[in-house]
């Protein structure tokens, strides 16, 4: 990672005891505006696996069908319920697919194991600080973001704080970088 956007200063332990398994499309490892690494830094309990097909993942050591049973994927589309207002007692482990939206989708496409689990989404998600890429519309969050949300739900007295400040941080650094002139174009 370039010193210029490294954000390891930024980022603090975080000791959350839900397991969260990120699914990170081959093309976000190493990305210099990825998210992934914020979580990797801070939180006690997570595993990245890099793929986008079942045999990628299998490879990597993550295998969906293993991980059916107290495991959930939180990714909006047809059939996922809201997070805040669901029973979430019985789950254990939070499955996070990371990459675009379209690649993050194509992801969830070629593994039917995942479309199988039961399915979150953010109905009052915050508002993005995430302002160096393009999302959909403004209810959608980077990875980190997220996964900082979810777990705020699913462990109301964890403190997340250092995701958002790592995640600030590498806004900020990645503006920096930026001629001032453009800034108006990542508001």
């Amino acid at each position: 990672m370039h010193l210029n956007i490294c954000v390891c200063e930024a980022c603090a332990p975080v000791p959350n005891s839900t397991r969260v398994s990120v699914l990170q499309h081959p093309t976000e490892v190493g990305h210099p505006k990825g998210t992934v690494r914020i979580l990797a830094q801070c939180l006690a309990r997570v595993d990245v696996f890099q793929g986008e097909t079942p045999d990628d993942f299998d490879q990597a050591g993550f295998n969906p069908h293993t991980e059916a049973g107290h495991s959930a994927l939180l990714f909006p589309g047809p059939g996922s319920d809201t997070l805040e207002c669901a029973n979430l007692h019985d789950i254990h482990h939070w499955i996070i697919l990371d990459g675009t939206w379209r690649k993050a989708a194509k992801i969830l496409h070629q593994n039917p194991a995942l479309a199988a689990l039961p399915r979150f989404h953010l109905a009052e998600p915050p508002a993005s600080a995430y302002a160096i890429r393009k999302a959909p519309g403004k209810q959608h969050l980077a990875t980190a973001e997220a996964v900082a949300y979810l777990l705020n739900v699913v462990e109301p007295g964890l403190d997340t704080r250092p995701i958002s400040r790592a995640v600030r941080s590498l806004v900020d650094k990645q503006l920096a970088q930026i001629p001032a002139r453009l800034h108006k174009h990542y508001q």
